[in-house]
């Protein structure tokens, strides 16, 4: 398959890039697609399976990180405040209190995204989510800690609802990121006075992308400052040998 041979070429041989230029857009797209969409898949497929191997089931997750309660006038009756760390980088917190809010006390000592569930309401420190209690135990008919099985289908459907708006948001930063960096391969081709038409600095910005995709397969992506210096100097060389390339034709 072509794209080993490509992958080869992009990350290892510089003289190669007039060559890959000419490969027909329509590959380089493929290409880059693949890329995009498998680097993504694995980045964000693992912390899933990752959190649920480790909270060892959906009914194990429950008896281990949710405590007992009851209902009484549709609302949650917990015995104590109740503050635990979860393998879902999500601390939850369950306050007997109608403290409707996030708290100082909540803060303290944690440093994961907060789930606190009061008598009334269910709230997250990161996401504009505020849920009636009333609401959920009204429709799945929840009296104690053993009913809350009856929302397995909805977690399920909620997790994988979650996954995929992550995977889209994931590609679409992605695919912006390539138009942007294309913009600005372009004027930095121009400073070394490279001809190139749109299509090749595209193909070119596409390719030299190739490690950052890679690396984030394998769970390693890089930080911003070093992405950034990493492509600088990958385009410096390969700039060199394209300058170069440029000479050569132009003495035969």
């Amino acid at each position: 398959m072509y794209i080993f041979k490509h992958v080869k070429y992009a990350t290892l041989n510089f003289d190669k890039y007039p060559e890959l230029l000419k490969t027909k857009l329509s590959k380089v797209i493929f290409y880059s697609i693949f890329f995009i969409f498998l680097s993504n898949l694995t980045y964000i497929l693992f912390p899933f399976i990752t959190s649920y191997n480790q909270s060892k089931g959906f009914n194990n997750f429950i008896e281990e990180y949710i405590p007992d309660f009851t209902t009484k006038n549709n609302k949650l009756v917990f015995d104590k405040y109740y503050k635990v760390d979860t393998p879902l980088n999500i601390t939850f917190i369950f306050d007997p209190e109608e403290n409707n809010h996030i708290t100082d006390k909540d803060k303290k000592y944690v440093y994961n995204n907060i789930l606190k569930v009061t008598p009334t309401n269910i709230i997250s420190s990161n996401l504009n989510i505020n849920i009636k209690t009333s609401d959920i135990i009204k429709v799945f008919n929840i009296n104690e800690k053993a009913d809350l099985i009856n929302l397995k289908f909805l977690i399920t459907t909620s997790t994988v609802i979650t996954f995929i708006l992550f995977m889209i948001s994931f590609i679409f930063s992605d695919i912006l990121k390539l138009i942007i960096s294309t913009f600005i391969i372009n004027s930095i081709a121009k400073f070394y006075n490279l001809k190139s038409t749109f299509s090749e600095i595209f193909k070119l910005t596409i390719y030299v992308n190739t490690l950052p995709f890679i690396l984030k397969l394998f769970l390693m992506p890089m930080p911003i400052y070093v992405y950034i210096g990493f492509i600088a100097i990958y385009l410096h060389f390969i700039f060199k040998h394209m300058q170069e390339y440029v000479k050569s034709v132009q003495t035969e």
